[in-house]
C-alpha cells in the first residue's frame, strides 16, 4: 500500500505530538480495536493474563495501549526525539500496510547514555480508516536498554 497523503498527514501529526511530550493523538488514528505489537508480540501477551481478558485488551489496544508505552519509552528517554524516514509500500502480499522508519534519539535515564536506534513500524490500516495494527521492530540491544533504563529512577 502506499501511504496516502492523509496518512502521512496522521503519523507527522503523530510525531510532532511526541516530540512535544504529548500523549495526545491524532482524531481517529486508533480505535479500541487497533492491536500494538512490539517484534511481533502482541502487547495484550506481555500482560502475564490472558490475550482476551477485557480489562488486558483495554490497557493494551488501541489509544491506551499507545498512551501505555509511550509513558514508559518517555520516562527510559526523558529527552527522547523521532524523526520520519521515508514510508514505503509494505511487501505485496501484506494486504493495506506500509512501513514506517522512524530514529529515536535521547539520552538514557539514570546514565545519560546516548542512544539512536531505526524503529520499524509496519502499519496495517483497518476499513474504518484507523489503524488496524502497528508492529515496532526493534533491535534487541537498544530494547535491552531501554528497558533497564526505563527500571531507573
Amino acid at each position: 500500500m502506499a501511504a496516502g497523503p492523509s496518512l502521512i498527514a496522521q503519523i507527522d501529526e503523530l510525531v510532532g505530538l511526541f516530540n512535544r511530550k504529548s500523549l495526545d493523538l491524532p482524531d481517529g488514528f486508533f480505535d479500541r480495536r487497533s492491536q500494538l505489537l512490539l517484534n511481533g508480540t502482541p502487547f495484550e501477551a506481555m500482560l502475564g493474563r490472558s490475550p482476551s481478558d477485557p480489562l488486558v485488551l483495554m490497557i493494551a489496544r488501541g489509544p491506551a495501549g499507545y498512551r501505555f508505552a509511550v509513558k514508559a519509552l518517555q520516562h527510559a528517554v526523558p529527552d527522547a526525539r523521532i524523526e520520519r524516514g521515508t514510508i514505503e509500500a509494505a511487501e505485496p502480499d501484506a494486504g493495506n500496510a506500509c512501513l514506517v522508519p522512524l530514529w529515536l534519539s535521547g539520552h538514557l535515564r539514570g546514565t545519560g547514555t546516548p542512544i539512536e536506534v531505526v524503529l520499524r513500524v509496519s502499519v496495517t490500516m483497518g476499513d474504518q480508516q484507523a489503524v488496524s495494527r502497528a508492529n515496532m521492530d526493534i533491535d534487541a540491544v537498544a530494547l535491552d536498554q531501554l528497558r533497564d533504563a526505563r527500571l531507573r529512577e
